[in-house]
């Protein structure tokens, strides 16, 4: 199963803080099959958040957890209609969410985050994000993650 889809990608999300986006985010894994407790979700990733901010700048915060309700390695992407506050950050409109099950034996969590990471320092790459309007454009651009 592919880590993203064009169901785990939403484009001008209107989401209004932190809280909305993550509850979002685990409501688009849920609907997907990717979760087995939901709740059990939020609680990781709110106990992520916890340890340390996962906004990184640029307009871009990455919740991200290892827990036991995920069922399939997943990234959500949310453009959002709106910047939000995420803690210290105050600008944030692009979202990537990565949900991986715990005992991650492969350490694709960490594969998956510098990816990401390491695209998301080029300009151009978050510049596209930033102006995507269609799933499909959306998908393109992200597919070099995987």
């Amino acid at each position: 199963m592919s880590i993203i889809n064009e169901e785990l990608i939403e484009i001008n999300a209107n989401l209004n803080n932190k809280e909305e986006v993550i509850t979002h985010f685990a409501e688009i894994l849920d609907n997907q099959k990717r979760l087995s407790n939901k709740d059990l979700f939020i609680h990781d990733v709110y106990e992520r958040e916890e340890e340390m901010s996962t906004s990184m700048g640029l307009g871009v915060a990455i919740p991200h957890t290892q827990s036991d309700s995920v069922k399939d390695s997943s990234l959500v992407f949310l453009k959002l209609k709106n910047p939000i506050d995420w803690d210290t950050d105050n600008n944030v409109q692009l979202i990537f969410g990565i949900a991986v099950p715990k005992g991650d034996k492969q350490n694709e969590h960490l594969r998956i985050l510098s990816g990401l990471a390491r695209k998301l320092m080029n300009d151009d790459f978050r510049n596209q994000l930033a102006h995507v309007e269609d799933k499909d454009d959306c998908l393109k651009i992200l597919e070099v993650i995987e």
